[in-house]
């Protein structure tokens, strides 16, 4: 992972709403609506949150016929906080 692609996903968790996204979306898909229920945001706000976190690459999309599901990037999670933990203390974990 280069240094750019830790800072866009700092910088994409750097927003509360996305964290509280990432909670409700690590271990199961949801569309926009159901995340936006969920949080009591607008759905608009929701799919500007989710693009950010696809541009940084920890979710992505898949579609069922007309409506997209959300899921987070489990392995690019990992090799996230692998990364920072070596920029952090030098050592893997």
């Amino acid at each position: 992972m280069t240094d750019k692609e830790v800072i866009e996903i700092l910088k994409a968790l750097s927003v509360n709403s996305r964290i509280q996204i990432i909670k409700l979306i690590r271990d199961r898909k949801l569309c926009v609506n159901a995340i936006a229920g969920n949080l009591s945001i607008t759905q608009s706000a929701v799919s500007q949150h989710l693009k950010v976190l696809t541009n940084s690459n920890v979710v992505y999309s898949e579609r069922y016929g007309s409506i997209i599901h959300y899921q987070l990037k489990k392995e690019k999670i990992e090799e996230f906080i692998n990364v920072l933990s070596i920029i952090l203390t030098g050592s893997h974990k």
